[in-house]
């Protein structure tokens, strides 16, 4: 009788729960870390269907065309935008920003090229272990990578037998990540972000810019660079606009589904992507900032999202080239856990530790300048 009474006080809680709007609060009493996770698991997810299916085109088509690493992709940056402009609002000071955006990316993303040279690429390659490692197409890749010139990483005679010779394929998408993280200190260091309505501004143009293209059919002649940038901007404006309204923001089940009838309704559209972005940043929200006391332990998980998307496609590459007969199931199977691991050990042996000497860092890139007792002062006066 007891148990039966716990069961439904639990479910009646929960629906109290759900009928209750979500509001963002300030702090870390949040479920980003776990739902970035599962972001990187749903890549990793459509990453083996192309590898095991041989075909780039492969993937779990989800909504109106939209694939898996699509959607999680564009919720990553979504997510981004928010946490990105909370920093800079929060640090209020360019060098501490700055110190905390290179320590978040480069550390893991330095190890993972050697990891990739070293480890992967001699037991992918068809060359000799002496020839490969002195071949100038390996020595040249820490700087293509590095500096997001080329970030593909195509080692010599590597993964030959496979349909795709990449070793880093994901990594393109740190470049319009790197590059959001910039627009977001030019945009604070011209006094853009005084007003709520300046951070508006940043979902609303790329917006109109991708109405415009598409209606004109500009987007198709459009380099693909130009395309993401726009793709991106788009999503990432749109978390940095919830983040400056997050006092007046409201997140309810119903709100959701309101969200997800407009996306389908926009789907023979245009602005088809922008409804789905807004669907995205809709559930998100909900999710990340809802009470939920019983699932609180999984606020606590390390952060071992990005060494997830930036490991798996490499070990994914590698595990099909010594079985091509594993299945895309299998091939998930087998590196999901192993990308995990590597992450985690990633995040505390290298991100977590780089991430604590963000203050010293900073104090270098001032070049011996004082903290600016100017720059809070720019910041959502409205």
């Amino acid at each position: 009788m007891s148990e039966t009474k716990d069961t439904a006080d639990l479910h009646l809680s929960l629906f109290q729960r759900l009928k209750a709007p979500v509001r963002i609060r300030d702090g870390h009493d949040n479920f980003f870390t776990p739902l970035r996770i599962l972001m990187a698991l749903l890549v990793v997810t459509e990453h083996a269907m192309i590898v095991g299916f041989r075909d780039i085109s492969a993937g779990a088509y989800v909504f109106f065309g939209y694939g898996l690493s699509y959607l999680a992709v564009n919720l990553f940056f979504i997510t981004s935008g928010f946490l990105v402009t909370k920093s800079m609002t929060y640090r209020k000071d360019l060098p501490e920003y700055g110190s905390a955006r290179i320590l978040r990316i480069y550390p893991a993303l330095i190890i993972h090229v050697a990891f990739v040279l070293l480890l992967i690429g001699p037991l992918a390659t068809t060359l000799p272990l002496w020839d490969y490692l002195t071949h100038p197409d390996v020595w040249k890749q820490p700087f293509l990578v590095l500096t997001f010139i080329n970030s593909d990483m195509v080692l010599p005679s590597a993964f030959l037998t496979n349909h795709e010779q990449l070793a880093a394929a994901p990594l393109w998408t740190l470049r319009y990540e790197l590059l959001a993280y910039l627009m977001t200190a030019l945009i604070f260091s011209l006094g853009l972000m005084r007003r709520k309505w300046m951070i508006l501004a940043q979902f609303i143009l790329p917006s109109l810019a991708w109405l415009i293209a598409k209606e004109t059919g500009l987007y198709e002649h459009l380099p693909a660079t130009a395309q993401n940038a726009l793709r991106f901007a788009i999503a990432y404006g749109l978390g940095a606009t919830i983040f400056a309204y997050r006092e007046h923001l409201n997140f309810h089940v119903l709100g959701l589904v309101c969200m997800v009838l407009l996306a389908v309704l926009c789907s023979q559209i245009n602005a088809m992507e922008i409804a789905v972005n807004l669907m995205l940043a809709y559930g998100l929200m909900l999710v990340a900032f809802v009470k939920a006391p019983r699932f609180e332990p999984l606020q606590k998980l390390s952060d071992v999202s990005y060494g997830i998307y930036i490991y798996h496609w490499g070990l994914l590459q590698l595990a099909f080239y010594w079985w091509p007969q594993l299945s895309p199931i299998a091939l998930f199977v087998l590196i999901a856990p192993l990308s995990y691991a590597i992450a985690y050990a990633s995040w505390h042996i290298i991100e977590k530790p780089a991430l604590k000497t963000k203050k010293r860092f900073a104090k270098y890139l001032r070049f011996g300048r004082k903290p600016s007792d100017i720059e809070g002062r720019k910041l959502l006066l409205d």
